[in-house]
């Protein structure tokens, strides 16, 4: 994967798979790109300790189940921004939009993001979107000599 020969090639496929995943979250759910980048940046951290634990997470594998709140551990604002490196002020004014749209909440410690609870099938819809954009840059990955 790291053959310099490659490079090029995976920059810009992985380039095409982000932007075609921002262009689906940006046209299904209407946000604004740096709302939508700092919901995912916050449901990403929410769910971060559990990423290697598939003895606590095989039951929420599928779309359209869920991980329960009490699962997800909360970020703060402050740490989102300078993650993103974004201004501490615009960060706090985009998560206040967001919990008042119902997309997070906060909680002691920070926030969890929450856009499953307000639209399931929007959520299962990028999930599947996401899946296959996924799969298209693994096989052109594949096709272009990169091992995986």
């Amino acid at each position: 994967m790291d053959d310099p020969a490659h490079l090029r090639t995976i920059s810009r496929l992985t380039s095409e798979y982000l932007i075609g995943l921002a262009a689906e979250m940006i046209r299904e759910t209407g946000q604004d790109p740096v709302d939508m980048l700092i919901l995912n940046a916050i449901g990403a951290a929410n769910v971060g300790h559990l990423r290697d634990r598939q003895d606590l997470t095989a039951d929420y594998q599928s779309a359209d189940t869920p991980l329960p709140i009490e699962m997800k551990r909360p970020i703060t604002s402050l740490a989102i921004s300078e993650s993103l490196g974004l201004p501490r002020e615009t960060t706090r004014r985009r998560v206040a939009g967001l919990v008042k749209a119902g997309l997070l909440m906060r909680q002691k410690g920070g926030l969890i993001a929450i856009p499953e609870l307000q639209d399931p099938q929007r959520t299962v819809a990028l999930a599947f979107a996401n899946a296959q954009l996924f799969r298209r840059l693994i096989r052109q990955l594949r096709q272009h000599g990169v091992e995986i």
